[in-house]
């Protein structure tokens, strides 16, 4: 599909905005309608959400910047939520008390992916220093191992399903491929022409969305790109159910490939802004946006090219009771980044 947004500069055709681009006039829409929605929060804190209600059952609170990534450490029948955040810490929090049992300090920016290893209590962390770092979750304490090589920021961090190996994304466009026990970087792949946001690994493929345009699948046993599938915008996410692929984005569509033809089946305009996240659950999909909802999809209705197809449910619990913790220069500060073409 060709990307159809106009070259050059659009100047804004209201006479009140000559010095605007309809572009820029189209976003600052988008936005005010964003920021009137009340499922949105400004505050930095991690929720559990009752899928079937859409209720906040709890909420963790601590962090000092904004919550980019979480994951969940399972230990001696216990539970523990893990958590990075703009405040360059990563907390590990006792999910039945919602306690921050422990914070780890050693990242000098930004943590935006954190993913643990089941099998070795090990939790890793990528971060906008570059680095990715190797914490034990038991103790706390820092490893030695520190896995060097990206140029940029690391953007998204999974295992493979044995977690012998751990693979990373970055904005330096390429994903690497580690030994998360000496640090020994194994692989660079190379296709990608920017940044990587997103990568899922499952069996002897790799799966990978970009600021490129582009969602690719890697043949793991080669390193080689076997199929490129073209979209209008950033691609910030996917997911992968039979031969199907699902996407989304910057344009807030969510769109349904046919793997095997390669084509594009299905375009479903459901949010108002970004689709960052997405994840399946049997035969349910559940997207999060920017525009502070979860939406929940049936797969059978987002592969029938002749049905016209909504959420059976969008998430949005109400946020009133729990009051923001940013500043007006905070606010404004994560503005300007969240607009940024590089965020």
């Amino acid at each position: 599909m060709e990307d159809e947004r106009p070259i050059g500069p659009q100047i804004g055709k209201s006479p009140g905005n000559f010095f605007q681009t309809d572009v820029d006039l189209k976003t600052q829409q988008r936005r005010a309608a964003k920021r009137g929605n009340k499922a949105g929060e400004s505050g930095f804190s991690a929720r559990k959400i009752n899928l079937l209600s859409g209720k906040t059952v709890k909420i963790f609170k601590g962090h000092t910047g904004p919550v980019t990534s979480l994951d969940i450490w399972y230990h001696e029948g216990e539970e523990y939520l893990i958590t990075g955040s703009w405040d360059k810490t990563l907390k590990k929090w006792n999910t039945k008390t919602k306690n921050s049992l422990h914070t780890f300090t050693s990242h000098t920016d930004f943590v935006k992916s954190v993913v643990v290893s089941q099998t070795k209590s090990i939790l890793y962390s990528g971060s906008s220093d570059r680095n990715i770092l190797s914490w034990d979750l038991r103790t706390g304490e820092l490893l030695p191992v520190t896995m060097k090589g990206h140029t940029m920021g690391v953007e998204d961090l999974v295992f493979n399903e044995t977690e012998d190996f751990l693979y990373s994304a970055s904005s330096d466009r390429h994903i690497r491929k580690w030994n998360p026990t000496t640090g020994e970087c194994l692989h660079v792949f190379e296709d990608h022409l920017t940044s990587v946001y997103f990568i899922r690994v499952s069996d002897d493929e790799m799966w990978s969305a970009s600021a490129d345009k582009t969602v690719k699948r890697w043949d793991l046993e080669t390193g080689n790109v076997d199929t490129t599938f073209t979209h209008p915008d950033f691609v910030k996410c996917l997911a992968v159910f039979g031969s199907y692929l699902f996407t989304g984005g910057r344009d807030e569509t969510i769109r349904v490939f046919d793997i095997g033809t390669g084509t594009m089946i299905r375009e479903i305009e459901g949010h108002f802004d970004e689709v960052s996240c997405m994840v399946l659950q049997g035969t349910t999909l559940y997207t999060g946006s920017l525009d502070g909802t979860i939406r929940r999809w049936l797969i059978s209705d987002l592969i029938n090219a002749g049905k016209e197809t909504e959420a059976v449910k969008t998430l949005s619990p109400n946020l009133d009771k729990f009051e923001g913790l940013m500043t007006a220069e905070e606010e404004q500060e994560l503005a300007e980044l969240m607009g940024s073409d590089d965020f």
